[in-house]
């Protein structure tokens, strides 16, 4: 009875170490698989993780690109001043114009501030006047472009210059103003003579200096304006009167 007792117990004993050891190697088993998966988590994880910081990191380029732009977009502001401050160099250009209109302003007072140079500039006028008309034919009883006689030519350039009360006739022409003498003539003169020696004028011109005039006359080689040389005996024996213009 005992015998048998004590093979009961070593069963029950070897079972229960077979049991225990099965179970044991079941838990180790599934420990190693626990934390085999929980490897495989943290390996996943990490992936998981790494890859997202990849993404993240990847996500961060744009947006340090997207900074870089906005960088970029600030540089035409900044460029954007060259204009603003180039605009204010035609400003500060745009005053030349004016200093130079000023300058321009004074230098047309000139004139003005002269009174003398005016009055001096009348005769100076008939005298263009005159020359303009060089070429013109004589025509008896003319008074226009279309042809001039004596008086005529005197009359139109004074009307022209300005003296709009000078006469139509020759002899009152010659007595219209200062009288000058032969060697008394100045630019602008109307000067006078007459065909007979001591007679009444019946041809005229204006002095334009150096011993020259510039009439309506009757010569050998024209009949009309022209500009002739009177120094000469002729015209000095045959010389009426100068009238002062200015």
């Amino acid at each position: 009875m005992n015998n048998k007792k004590n093979t009961q117990n070593n069963i029950l004993i070897i079972g229960s170490i077979i049991f225990v050891t099965i179970a044991v190697i079941v838990f180790v088993i599934s420990l190693s698989l626990l934390n085999n998966g929980r490897d495989g988590d943290s390996s996943s994880n990490g992936q998981a993780e790494s890859s997202s910081a990849i993404s993240e990191s990847s996500s961060i380029a744009p947006q340090s690109s997207s900074d870089a732009q906005e960088s970029s977009s600030q540089a035409p502001e900044s460029s954007s001043l060259t204009p603003q401050s180039s605009s204010k160099t035609p400003e500060s250009s745009s005053q030349t114009p004016q200093s130079s209109s000023n300058a321009q302003g004074s230098s047309s007072k000139t004139p003005q501030s002269s009174s003398s140079s005016v009055e001096m500039s009348r005769a100076q006028v008939v005298l263009e006047n005159a020359r303009l008309l060089i070429g013109t034919p004589f025509k008896d009883g003319g008074e226009d472009k279309d042809g001039f006689d004596s008086s005529g030519f005197i009359y139109y350039v004074m009307r022209e210059s300005g003296f709009i009360t000078c006469p139509r006739n020759i002899v009152e022409q010659s007595k219209m103003g200062v009288i000058h003498e032969f060697d008394e003539l100045e630019v602008g003169d109307a000067l006078f003579f007459s065909n007979e020696i001591g007679g009444s004028p019946n041809f005229a011109g204006f002095y334009s200096g150096d011993g020259k005039m510039i009439g309506c006359i009757i010569t050998s080689s024209f009949e009309g304006v022209v500009e002739v040389n009177i120094m000469n005996n002729y015209y000095s024996s045959h010389f009426v009167a100068g009238v002062g213009i200015g």
